[in-house]
């Protein structure tokens, strides 16, 4: 059976890693940018959330910013929106061509 762990969200400009027998305390710069696994953007440590492991630290956009902020998740789903319009006018325009002949 497999069995999926997770931590708490914690700042990136300052986390604890609990995972050991010692804490271990860390943080970046609050400028400093670093790539999130969401995404896969550089951004700045203040507008992201890391996830301590045992074999690992994860780092996320935090909620509200980079690719989890309201402005870019409506202009994602405009763009996707567009592409599947036009893709369906193709599509048409082709059954169109062919219910013609």
């Amino acid at each position: 059976m497999t069995h999926i762990y997770t931590t708490n969200m914690q700042p990136a400009t300052g986390w604890i890693d609990q995972c050991g027998e010692v804490e271990i305390r860390g943080g970046f710069g609050v400028g400093e940018m670093i790539r999130c696994v969401c995404c896969g953007k550089k951004r700045p440590a203040e507008d992201c959330v890391v996830q301590c492991y045992y074999d690992g630290m994860s780092v996320w956009c935090a909620e509200g910013k980079g690719c989890k902020s309201p402005e870019e998740i409506e202009q994602k789903r405009l763009i996707a929106h567009e592409n599947r319009s036009r893709g369906q006018r193709a599509r048409r325009a082709k059954e169109r061509y062919y219910w013609r002949r």
